[in-house]
């Protein structure tokens, strides 16, 4: 089975004024919504991950506070949560580190839908999006990721994340 996860698509990230917004992040939004809707229509597995801080988190030592905990900057921007409201294939998973899989149970939620196939949108492509491809790769799973929907502060790691994924971790870079 088949899933799409869409990550850290939040206003703090993608949306003009949000804490760590960069010029051009909300490019990924409108070809992710595509991604999404032809998800829904095939019924796979929709996975939304959340950057989730605690006010005094340790990670606002490297960034600045973003993302945290119940604020608006936290939250999926509104287009994602208008598609998604409803759908009963939906997964939440709210991680406060790089990976999607660090301290959450998205391994245990891949495992319990007999997930074998994951296409990644999201943000930002050389730290959340590659940090989550790899360990993906890890669990053996077959990944695509969708150039149009990821996207970078900075162009160089961009490519470099890119390069990664496609020749190192042997994902599908499209």
């Amino acid at each position: 089975m088949k899933a799409l996860i869409l990550i850290d698509i939040q206003n703090d990230f993608v949306k003009p004024g949000g804490a760590l917004y960069f010029a051009g992040a909300e490019r990924v939004i409108a070809p992710a919504l595509s991604h999404l809707e032809e998800h829904l229509k095939a019924g796979s597995l929709i996975i939304t991950t959340q950057d989730w801080h605690e006010p005094d988190d340790d990670e606002f030592k490297l960034w600045p506070p973003h993302c945290v905990r119940d604020t608006e900057g936290a939250e999926l921007v509104e287009q994602i949560k208008e598609k998604l409201a409803g759908y009963s294939k939906h997964i939440s998973i709210k991680k406060n580190r790089y990976s999607a899989f660090y301290g959450t149970d998205l391994e245990q939620k891949l495992k319990e839908f007999g997930i074998t196939e994951v296409d990644v949108c999201g943000v930002v492509t050389h730290i959340c999006v590659l940090f989550t491809v790899e360990e993906l790769r890890n669990r053996g799973l077959k990944v695509k990721v969708f150039k149009d929907s990821v996207a970078s502060y900075d162009h160089q790691l961009h490519e470099f994340a890119l390069r990664m994924m496609r020749e190192i971790l042997g994902a599908e870079v499209v």
